[in-house]
């Protein structure tokens, strides 16, 4: 009698945990999926934002250059000045996947098929800011918690715009 009583109670039990198991797991899911803005800095190295995108805009614009390989979640574009800069920021769904998708990123340019020149590579703390030249601008990429930055500046406010995004973006 007890025994089947014990046996009842633990079916209900893991039946309940089954079902607070499924019902987190589709909170977390739609969590991922649902997009978060994103928001950019009003001005960079002395420019005000003249244009930007944001939302599936940008999203769209990001599969445009990197086609449906990179699972962006939410994204923003922002133009500074008379292009002297443009900084993209698109989202992923975690930490993990914005690492692989900056991975990524470093390989296809490491292959040469890019307009892009690896110049070098700082760390600083936990994270690597990879830094390029091509199209007569500077361009910088790393990775800042859930989000990837790629950051394309004239070589003469580039240390400038570098310092303040990666003070928007630590």
């Amino acid at each position: 009698m007890i025994v089947k009583r014990v046996i009842s109670i633990g079916l209900i039990a893991g039946g309940i945990l089954l079902i607070a198991g499924v019902v987190a797991l589709s909170y977390l899911g739609n969590l991922t999926k649902q997009p978060v803005e994103v928001s950019l800095p009003d001005s960079l190295a002395g420019l005000q934002m003249t244009n930007y995108t944001t939302g599936d805009q940008a999203m769209a614009e990001f599969e445009n250059l990197h086609g449906k390989q990179f699972p962006v979640t939410s994204g923003a574009i922002g133009v500074y000045g008379d292009r002297e800069i443009t900084l993209w920021v698109a989202g992923a769904p975690s930490k993990a996947i914005a690492l692989e998708m900056t991975n990524a990123m470093r390989e296809k340019i490491a292959k040469g098929n890019s307009p892009f020149k690896p110049l070098e590579q700082v760390k600083q703390g936990n994270r690597t800011i990879y830094v390029l030249e091509g199209m007569g601008q500077k361009h910088f990429y790393f990775q800042s918690k859930n989000l990837v930055i790629w950051l394309a500046v004239s070589p003469a406010l580039a240390d400038r715009a570098l310092q303040q995004t990666l003070e928007v973006y630590p």
